[in-house]
C-alpha cells in the first residue's frame, strides 16, 4: 500500500489540525506501517492530528474483551495528538448543519454531523480526512485535496475537507 498526495498538501496543512474520521483510524490499524509513516510526515510538519470522542466511541464499541479494547485504545492514543471537545457551540452548529443539509442529511450519522460542526467551528484552522466522501457535500464544505492509497483490492480515496464559508 502507498499513500499519494500532491506536494502542496503538507504545506497547506502546516500549523493546522487534521481531524481524522473513524475510517482513517480503522485503515491505519489495517495498514500500520504505511499510515504511521504518513502520520509521522504530517506531525513533522507541525500538523496536529485530532479527532472527537464520538469517533473514539465508534472504534471502541464492540470490542470482544478487555485486551482488544485496550489495544484499540492504545492505537487511538498512539495516533491522535488532541481530542477536540464537543461544546455547546458545536451542538448549535450540528443543528445548523442539519438545516443546511435538508433531506440530503437523512442518512448522515451523528458522528459525521459532529465532525462537520467541528469544521464549521474552527474553519480555516482545521481540515477533515475521511473516506466517506459522500457525507460532506461540496455545496457546504470545500474539498481542497484528494488523497489516494493503493492496496491489494484497489484504491481507497480520501477527501480532505474544510469549511470556509
Amino acid at each position: 500500500m502507498e499513500i499519494t498526495y500532491l506536494p502542496t498538501f503538507i504545506p497547506f496543512l502546516k500549523h493546522k489540525h487534521l481531524l481524522l474520521d473513524t475510517n482513517i483510524l480503522r485503515d491505519a490499524a489495517n495498514n500500520p506501517t504505511v499510515f504511521n509513516s504518513f502520520f509521522n510526515d504530517l506531525k513533522k510538519a507541525d500538523i496536529t492530528l485530532a479527532t472527537i470522542d464520538p469517533v473514539k466511541y465508534e472504534l471502541l464499541k464492540g470490542s470482544t474483551d478487555d485486551i482488544k479494547y485496550r489495544a484499540k485504545e492504545k492505537h487511538i492514543n498512539d495516533i491522535i495528538d488532541v481530542t477536540i471537545p464537543i461544546i455547546p457551540k458545536t451542538s448549535d452548529l450540528v443543528y445548523e448543519l442539519i438545516r443546511e443539509y435538508g433531506i440530503d442529511g437523512t442518512p448522515l450519522s451523528l458522528t459525521d454531523l459532529m465532525l462537520g460542526a467541528i469544521l464549521m467551528q474552527y474553519e480555516n484552522n482545521i481540515c477533515l480526512m475521511t473516506r466517506d466522501t459522500t457525507d460532506f457535500m461540496q455545496s457546504i464544505f470545500d474539498l481542497p485535496f484528494i488523497i489516494n492509497a493503493s492496496h491489494n483490492k484497489g484504491i481507497f480515496t480520501y477527501g480532505i475537507y474544510q469549511y470556509t464559508k
